[in-house]
């Protein structure tokens, strides 16, 4: 508190008029000195002023991190590992998705190629949920183009890709794709170039199959990559008699067998037997139904029949007594015919994928725009073996666009 002392008057009245300008200059001295003396009061050292501008951080538990970019969409990961480094390696890492395993927030992703009549290569489109929970194709930009004819095996949260053609040339290539951060890296090539090469996954390598036209016995018609040590082996021979000129339009892993399919025949080979080849493939059905738009799913192949050979648009080989059966369902018969024709399918996290291409307005079967359509089936196995199937879910994935292509589809969870 400021006391402002009084000033003497020598005058009985208090009113002299002569010193009434000398009293009020002597009042704004005093007042412009009180006013200095409080703000110097108030004023803080220049030190102090800037520690109390200072934030404050309170550092926070990696597991509480972890546990909090966990319940975050996938589809926003990239994104985020983008912003400092250590969210890139929070985002690579196995315990991140461990833990949304662990809180039951693992979700699949479908992963497939588009490809436009004014571009060569093909591009990396992801199928996802955007934020009004519509299903939606989008290109993964940071990912590279993808060779035409290349094989695409996945194994946990990465996909390979291997071989494929450039101009008039057969790549030797094998390009790693992480799909938690749609990084990717080269891995050492293969001996041999390969275009329309089978592949598949048995007990950590990479077996890759034909490819390329064999001019002789000893060629490496099987490579094979060892996931843990990062090296190819060549496989020597025997090979089957049709194996001299092999592009292969399909081909699925189920119990540990690679099973192959080509314009001619299909073949058999099985690792886990010192690389036998099953004869018996060639007196089964299983290329009578084959298509290439198929998935395994349970050890089981699912495939199209546009013919309805069985009475129904889809079919499933049991490798275990080597015969085909329907997939029933009434509403897998209402389906447009693109499902069945030109079309990609995938397992889904134990559902089948399809995507097809609708072309046209004025076709019969046309259920909306032109553009890419999905339809995601739920499977069901009933009493006897039989395998029913109700579609889940029908969307235009990418539309407004009729002339172009889809190409591989495989599905990841994550």
């Amino acid at each position: 508190m400021v006391n402002i002392s009084e000033i003497p008057d020598d005058s009985n009245d208090g009113c002299d008029p002569n010193k009434k300008p000398e009293l009020e200059e002597v009042l704004r001295r005093r007042s412009r000195r009180i006013a200095t003396r409080n703000e110097n009061q108030n004023k803080k050292p220049k030190e102090e002023e800037e520690k109390d501008n200072r934030s404050v951080s309170f550092p926070i538990p990696n597991e509480l991190t972890e546990a909090c970019v966990a319940l975050i969409r996938k589809c926003d990961y990239p994104s985020l590992s983008s912003v400092s480094s250590y969210f890139f390696n929070l985002i690579a890492s196995s315990e991140l998705y461990e833990t949304r395993s662990r809180l039951g927030l693992s979700e699949t992703f479908l992963y497939a190629t588009i490809k436009f009549p004014d571009t060569n290569p093909a591009n990396w489109y992801i199928l996802h949920r955007n934020k009004v929970s519509s299903l939606r194709l989008t290109e993964v930009g940071s990912l590279p183009p993808v060779p035409w004819g290349c094989s695409v095996v996945t194994v946990g949260q990465e996909m390979y890709v291997i071989g494929g053609l450039l101009d008039i040339r057969r790549l030797q290539l094998m390009t790693l794709i992480d799909c938690r951060t749609h990084k990717c890296r080269s891995l050492p090539s293969m001996k041999r170039g390969r275009y329309k090469a089978a592949a598949g996954v048995v007990d950590g390598k990479i077996y890759v199959i034909g490819g390329f036209r064999m001019r002789k016995p000893d060629a490496e018609w099987i490579e094979v990559f060892d996931l843990k040590t990062q090296i190819w082996e060549s496989l020597p021979g025997p090979y089957p008699r049709t194996s001299a000129g092999s592009q292969f339009s399909a081909h699925a892993v189920m119990e540990d067998k690679l099973y192959m399919l080509s314009s001619k025949f299909c073949l058999v080979y099985e690792p886990k037997r010192n690389g036998e080849w099953d004869a018996s493939v060639g007196a089964t059905p299983l290329k009578d139904l084959w298509d290439k738009t198929c998935c395994v799913v349970d050890d089981m192949l699912y495939t199209t029949d546009p013919r309805r050979t069985l009475g129904h648009p889809i079919v499933v080989y049991h490798p275990k007594d080597k015969t085909w059966r329907p997939v029933k369902g009434e509403s897998l018969g209402s389906l447009p015919s693109y499902f069945f024709s030109k079309s990609e399918m995938a397992n889904f996290g134990g559902k089948l994928v399809i995507l097809g291409r609708n072309k046209s307005y004025v076709t019969g079967d046309c259920i909306g725009e032109k553009g890419i359509w999905c339809v995601i089936i739920e499977l069901e196995k009933r009493e006897g073996g039989e395998i029913w199937g109700k579609v889940e879910s029908l969307d235009c994935v990418f539309g407004y666009i009729d002339i172009v292509s889809v190409g591989l589809c495989r599905s990841l969870t994550i």
